[in-house]
C-alpha cells in the first residue's frame, strides 16, 4: 500500500486542486505534474485546471502530451503575459512529439480566466498550488467580474478558495532570494501583491528544503518522466522543490507529511523578488522546515513517480 492508497482510505472526498507550473526549462516541474495526475486518476484529489505560466512554443503541447501519456485529459491555460525565449526548452519539444490533444498555446484560454471559470463551477472550495511564477494568481486576484462569476478576483478567491501553496521563498536566511520571486520583474511584484493582497492563507515551501533531496524516476525509455530527466541533463537525479510542494497539496497536512510550519507575515521586495519573514502565531502565511533528513523525502516522492 502506497501513500495514495492511505490517503484514498480515510478521504471521503477528493481536494479540488489548480495547478500552476512554469513548465521550462527544469524538470521537477514534470515529477510534480507526475505527482498530480497519478493523485487525480487515484480519487484524491481533482485537478481542475493547469495553468503554464512561462510559455514557449511547445509549452502546452508537451503538458497535453504528459497528460495524456497519464491517460488524463486536463484543461490548460497560459498566462501570455509571461513568453519566454524557447531556445533552451530542453524537453518540451521532446515532449510534443507524442500525442497530444492541445496543439497550440494560443487553443488555451488566459490561466487566469481558466482559474475563474474553475473555481466559479466547482463544487465546494478548491486549493491553488504554484511551483513556477506566481503572477497567474495575482492576475486572477485583479481580475474583475466575468461571464463566469459576478465577483472581483479578490471575492471570488475569498469565497472559493481554501489555501495557496507555493513553491518560492528562501526562508532559511534574512532577505532570502529564490529564483520563482526573482527570475523577472513580474514575478517579484506578484510575489509583493500575494503576500500584500491574497485573502486566504499561503504555505511555502522553500529553495531551501528541496535542494538536497533528490529524486529519480526509474530509466524507462517509454516513460516521458524519463525521457524528460534525461533531456534535462538529471539521469542522476534532481532535486525536489517542485514534487514537494506538489506532495503537501495532495496531502494536505504538512505535519503528517514531515514538516513543522513557521507561522507569521511573509513580505517581498517587489524590485528584487527578496523574501523575509516576520514570526507570528496569528499569521497568514506559513513557511515549512524538514523534520526528517532528506532521504525520508525522496523514498516517498520515488515510491510515487
Amino acid at each position: 500500500m502506497d501513500l495514495f492508497d492511505e490517503i484514498r482510505i480515510t478521504r471521503r472526498t477528493p481536494v479540488n486542486l489548480l495547478h500552476g507550473t512554469d513548465w521550462w526549462t527544469d524538470c521537477d516541474d514534470a515529477a510534480a505534474l507526475r505527482l498530480l495526475l497519478r493523485a487525480h486518476k487515484a480519487g484524491i484529489i481533482r485537478l481542475l485546471g493547469i495553468g503554464i505560466n512561462s510559455v514557449m512554443e511547445a509549452s502546452a503541447p508537451s503538458v497535453s502530451a504528459f497528460c495524456t501519456a497519464e491517460g488524463v485529459e486536463i484543461p490548460i491555460g497560459v498566462d501570455t503575459a509571461a513568453r519566454r525565449p524557447g531556445e533552451n526548452c530542453r524537453y518540451q519539444r521532446l515532449l510534443a512529439a507524442y500525442p497530444h490533444s492541445v496543439k497550440r498555446n494560443e487553443d488555451c484560454p488566459e490561466a487566469w480566466k481558466l482559474y475563474r471559470k474553475a473555481l466559479a463551477g466547482c463544487e465546494g472550495k478548491a486549493d491553488i498550488l504554484d511551483v513556477g511564477f506566481p503572477q497567474i494568481i495575482m492576475e486572477l486576484l485583479q481580475s474583475g467580474p466575468d461571464e463566469f462569476s459576478p465577483l472581483t478576483g479578490i471575492e471570488l478567491v475569498k469565497e472559493k478558495v481554501n489555501r495557496v501553496w507555493l513553491m518560492a521563498g528562501k526562508w532559511d536566511e534574512d532577505n532570502g532570494k529564490e529564483y520563482n520571486l526573482s527570475a523577472y520583474p513580474l514575478c517579484s511584484e506578484a510575489g509583493d501583491f500575494l503576500c500584500r493582497s491574497c485573502p486566504v492563507p499561503i504555505i511555502f515551501l522553500g529553495y531551501e528544503i528541496g535542494e538536497d533531496v533528490i529524486t529519480l524516476p526509474k530509466e524507462d525509455e517509454a516513460d516521458l518522466l524519463w525521457l524528460a530527466f534525461k533531456a534535462h541533463g538529471s539521469a542522476k537525479g534532481r532535486a525536489s522543490w517542485d514534487p514537494m510542494t506538489a506532495l503537501l497539496a495532495i496531502t494536505q497536512s504538512p505535519e503528517t507529511s514531515g514538516y513543522t510550519l513557521v507561522r507569521g507575515r511573509a513580505k517581498v521586495d517587489p524590485a528584487t523578488g527578496e523574501n523575509s519573514f516576520t514570526e507570528d502565531p496569528a499569521g497568514s502565511h506559513s513557511y515549512v522546515k524538514r523534520n526528517f533528513p532528506p532521504e525520508y523525502y525522496a523514498a516517498v516522492i520515488n515510491s510515487l513517480i
